[in-house]
């Protein structure tokens, strides 16, 4: 019996050989393509990620540099404005000085206009005052008689 165990030991074994060589080889080899393609890929892709690590590495480095001019700028760009600005009010207060000097000088030339104004006002009334107060009717007689006199005089009108 032991001979008809060992054969058919045999036999299962070479069965299982056979579709072991027919059926697994080709899944083997299937496999090993397929683990072969993945190393592949991801060492592509190792690759790729290490080449994003070192463009991200450089601009990190020059990230320092690029503030450093954006600060510069800002710094520059800031002392523009402060002197536009500074020169801008410079430029208001010449203007206002300009016009409050005018408006001055136009109040001052109304004041004096107006001081004559009420200087000749008052010396038309004194004058008039003086004159009344020196008026009589004999001054006022003469005063006639001066003016008829001159009249006919210069060729005006003859009286008779």
């Amino acid at each position: 019996m032991l001979i008809w165990t060992v054969l058919n030991f045999l036999i299962l074994a070479g069965g299982i050989g056979w579709l072991a060589s027919k059926y697994g080889a080709p899944m083997l080899a299937a496999r090993s393509t397929g683990i072969t393609e993945g190393l592949a890929a991801g060492k592509k892709a190792k690759a790729e990620a290490d080449k994003r690590a070192a463009e991200v590495q450089a601009k990190l480095a020059n990230l320092e540099k690029e503030i450093a001019s954006l600060r510069e700028e800002a710094k520059t760009e800031r002392d523009r404005e402060v002197e536009r600005i500074r020169r801008d009010g410079e430029a208001e207060i010449a203007r206002m000085r300009a016009q409050a000097e005018f408006e001055i000088e136009s109040a001052g030339k109304g004041a004096r206009l107006e001081v004559q104004r009420a200087a000749v006002t008052l010396a038309i009334e004194l004058a008039e005052t003086k004159v009344r107060a020196r008026m009589s009717p004999e001054v006022q007689a003469s005063l006639v008689q001066g003016f008829v006199t001159d009249l006919s005089r210069n060729g005006g009108i003859h009286l008779e």
